[in-house]
């Protein structure tokens, strides 16, 4: 707490003053970087376009957050810290990706509710590749705008134009 309250400039009873112990501010901290990146995500998905332009900001969004801030990230993804908030997240990140799926399903006739199913796969897909790069390191590790292209890519299309489909 001396050090956080150091790099706040101020005092450790200040801090205390707001946050009753350090998990208390930790889960504050984790809480207002998930807001900031659901708000970032939202505006992607608002931001116009067609359906698979707004996938492909959501998706850039998320890289941009794994490439400049990754230990942020890693941080405020670990559940134990406030489970209750990433459970939101992931909820809000989900109602966010459903509204251009949605749109998509419609527009075909078939069922639109089912886009919350469809969406809650993307963001496990979406969250599981971009650890797994974030964990890669060397010749394996494209660069972050060859991920988001890539990802979305494999979203949009899916393995078959990937061509691996033999």
């Amino acid at each position: 707490m001396d050090e956080m309250a150091a790099a706040m400039g101020t005092s450790k009873s200040i801090v205390y003053r707001y946050f009753t112990d350090k998990s208390g501010l930790q889960a504050a901290v984790g809480i207002a970087v998930l807001d900031e990146i659901a708000d970032a995500l939202a505006a992607a998905a608002r931001g116009g376009g067609n359906p698979h332009d707004q996938v492909e900001a959501m998706v850039g969004v998320y890289v941009d957050m794994l490439t400049n801030s990754p230990n942020v990230y890693r941080y405020v993804t670990q559940a134990e810290h406030q489970p209750s908030s990433m459970a939101t997240f992931l909820s809000t990140v989900r109602e966010y990706v459903a509204l251009p799926l949605k749109e998509i399903l419609n527009q075909r006739g078939e069922d639109g509710s089912l886009a919350t199913l469809w969406a809650g796969g993307m963001v496990g897909f979406v969250r599981g590749a971009g650890e797994e790069w974030l964990a890669s390191s060397g010749a394996e590790r494209v660069g972050p705008e060859a991920l988001a292209e890539k990802i979305t890519s494999w979203l949009w299309s899916g393995a078959v134009s990937e061509g691996l489909n033999s």
